[in-house]
């Protein structure tokens, strides 16, 4: 009996202590630090010719690129857990200036910027430095901004500045015709990816965007109702459902799918057309400067 209880006592010794966390080694450290100068997007004039422009982080008066989360995660290149993890919010003090101390080697440092609703987030949603994640809740992306750097640190340390890329993709949906009186909400839908691996960007788990905006008396006979939404569904055509419902939530007045729409990365792709009367009408395209030359799509 005793040897049993030995036998056990033994077993969850090592059952704990193999569920802990790897001890620092006392290995030299050398200081590293970025500084995220902005987050770069393409600007397009009319008539003109792509090119690439950086919004700096401090000059974001008008949110008009509304990073309000920045995350930092720190890997070394042969190991999927991460050596340090770093949440900054807008209006922190030195908001974009990152420091650490890390011993020699190769690591990623990646960086993501998003808005307060981003989450950043390992793979069991313990807060360990184990694989992380990030996304946002019900699948309902907001503009995201991702950059994947590869670093050699030795004892001469780094100090460098990073430009983060934009990461998704825009999808505008304008509603030419009227809305009609009735109208309680209008729903959009398409496929999408769900989650995001921190340390690689490469995107898993397939999801559903969806959207649903109400409306109220102010609406009735707006036109060119326009409602947008960011996605990462960049890889191949997808189809797109608009729902309107009346004063029954439980069912749509009518659905209208458009077919093999294609967004790309930093492109705002625009679907244009009536929803509540048929038409023929033709599209128009137009251009917004901090994206690429959208693409549009008339239904």
């Amino acid at each position: 009996m005793k040897h049993k209880i030995l036998l056990c006592s033994i077993c969850v010794f090592l059952f704990f202590s193999c569920k802990k966390e790897k001890k620092p080694t006392n290995a030299q450290t050398y200081p590293i630090s970025f500084k995220v100068t902005g987050f770069s997007q393409t600007q397009v004039p009319i008539g003109g010719v792509g090119k690439t422009k950086t919004a700096a982080l401090a000059t974001q008066a008008t949110d008009s690129i509304p990073v309000q989360k920045l995350v930092y995660i720190l890997f070394s290149t042969g190991d999927a857990h991460a050596t340090t993890l770093k949440r900054f919010t807008k209006g922190d003090a030195g908001f974009g200036t990152i420091t650490d101390n890390v011993p020699p080697g190769n690591y990623i440092a990646t960086f993501i910027g998003g808005s307060d609703r981003l989450i950043v987030e390992d793979d069991e949603g313990k807060g360990e430095y184990t694989p992380f994640y990030f996304h946002y809740p019900s699948n309902q992306w907001d503009d995201t901004f991702y950059k994947r750097v590869p670093i050699t640190v030795t004892s001469s340390g780094i100090n460098q500045g990073v430009a983060i890329d934009r990461f998704t993709s825009r999808l505008d949906l304008i509603i030419k015709d009227a809305i009609p009186a009735g109208t309680s909400r209008i729903t959009v839908t398409f496929s999408d990816t769900s989650l995001v691996d921190a340390k690689s960007g490469l995107k898993f788990y397939p999801g559903t965007n969806f959207t649903s905006k109400t409306i109220n008396a102010a609406d009735i006979g707006k036109t060119n109702y326009t409602i947008t939404m960011y996605n990462l569904n960049n890889i191949k055509p997808f189809d797109v459902s608009i729902s309107y419902y009346g004063i029954n939530p439980n069912g749509p007045l009518d659905t209208k799918v458009i077919r093999n729409v294609v967004c790309k990365t930093n492109t705002r792709t625009i679907l244009s057309g009536d929803l509540f009367t048929p038409t023929n009408s033709e599209f128009t395209i137009a251009i917004n400067q901090d994206w690429n030359t959208p693409v549009t799509v008339n239904f």
